[in-house]
């Protein structure tokens, strides 16, 4: 088990790295940087499973901050052109990454070969995009309320599929990204769709 202790006080951030092992908790690893001072202001939205050793946090700008697990090192990775916060990343195999986004009810699929030290946005490449719209309105039957978004809550490793969350019906799908079929695999009862939204509020 891998303990990730992450804050940031204006420009600098600052990490500590703990591992569980038979002795208990061993001494963390410690990694700073700072940021540059146009992006002083970002918020830290929320930290994403491991990726080839790197745990990536969502932030409230263009960027996803990357920090390396076994060299404490941090990495700044620039989001593919008009991708802010609802996305989720993947390992490829060998090395890479996608990224899987959706706006309103439009996936986008991103590859990213991560080879040396090109972490720029011009190493993304646009794989793949469609909408499932319909397929989810469909799957949803009676429950289905209109509502603009849906959220992406998990991708499966070389992004094999996505979960996604729409939120005013309650309703999580699965998507099969390479054929595209989407399936219903939850439907929240009353009781929790009503303690989501208190807890949204």
């Amino acid at each position: 088990i891998t303990l990730v202790n992450l804050w940031k006080v204006q420009r600098e951030v600052r990490a500590e790295v703990y591992v569980l092992g038979s002795g208990g908790w061993g001494v963390p690893t410690t990694a700073m940087t700072e940021i540059e001072l146009q992006y002083a202001a970002t918020f830290f939205a929320k930290m994403l499973p491991p990726v080839h050793g790197k745990v990536f946090v969502v932030t409230g700008f263009g960027y996803t901050l990357g920090l390396d697990l076994a060299t404490a090192t941090f990495v700044m990775l620039q989001l593919p052109a008009g991708v802010r916060y609802n996305y989720m990343l993947s390992s490829v195999e060998g090395s890479g990454i996608y990224l899987v986004t959706a706006d309103r009810f439009q996936l986008s699929v991103w590859l990213h070969r991560m080879t040396g030290d090109n972490h720029g946005a011009g190493g993304w490449l646009l794989v793949d995009t469609f909408s499932v719209l319909e397929a989810c309105a469909r799957l949803a039957g009676d429950s289905w309320v209109p509502c603009e978004y849906l959220n992406v809550a998990a991708v499966g490793d070389n992004a094999d599929f996505v979960f996604l969350d729409h939120p005013s019906s309650g309703v999580i799908f699965s998507v099969h990204l390479n054929s595209r079929v989407v399936k219903k695999v939850y439907q929240r009862t009353a009781d929790e769709h009503e303690c989501r939204s208190v807890a949204v509020r």
